[in-house]
């Protein structure tokens, strides 16, 4: 989701850039007109600073959402294929990082489980739906379902239902 947001902000600077660059308007410096070649000059440069910007966030949403796409294709393949267990919860909070209307929405889970050859693992998710924290009363001590990885059991998935 951040990527897309990323993404979205580095096309509307490209945009912006682009209207600068190309626009007629002439500009002041020191309260004097600039003469057009000058005026010229400077939207350029205003023009290609945004279009740059913009790039830059772009590329940066295009890897967060390709690294995003990744994890959920990895989780998804865990949720088919993963080994089932119970994890024990050692930690629950509200993540006050991301607030709506000054409401946290998202809240931090941590849990530890122990994989087939009896290693222990834990995993922290920092953004799972504080209303089906709720719903499914999870509460340090609690036991919750997760899948893990069989080809690398430090990778888990938490199993609730929404």
């Amino acid at each position: 989701m951040k990527g897309i947001v990323f993404i979205f902000i580095g096309a509307i600077l490209i945009m912006t850039g682009v209207i600068v660059a190309n626009s007629n308007v002439r500009i002041k410096i020191n309260n004097r007109f600039a003469d057009e070649e000058q005026s010229t000059k400077v939207r350029n440069y205003i023009g290609i600073g945004l279009g740059g910007l913009g790039a830059v966030f772009t590329v940066i949403g295009l890897i967060g959402a390709v690294a995003g796409s990744q994890k959920n294709k990895r989780n998804k393949e865990i949720i088919r294929n993963g080994i089932v267990a119970q994890a024990k919860v050692t930690f629950v909070d509200k993540n006050y990082y991301i607030l709506v209307n000054k409401t946290p929405i998202y809240s931090i889970v941590e849990y530890t489980y122990n994989d087939s050859n009896g290693i222990q693992h834990s995993r922290k998710i920092n953004n799972i739906d504080s209303k089906i924290v709720i719903r499914n009363g999870i509460q340090v001590g609690s036991m919750v379902p997760i899948k893990y990885s069989a080809e690398n059991p430090a990778e888990s998935v938490l199993i609730l239902p929404s």
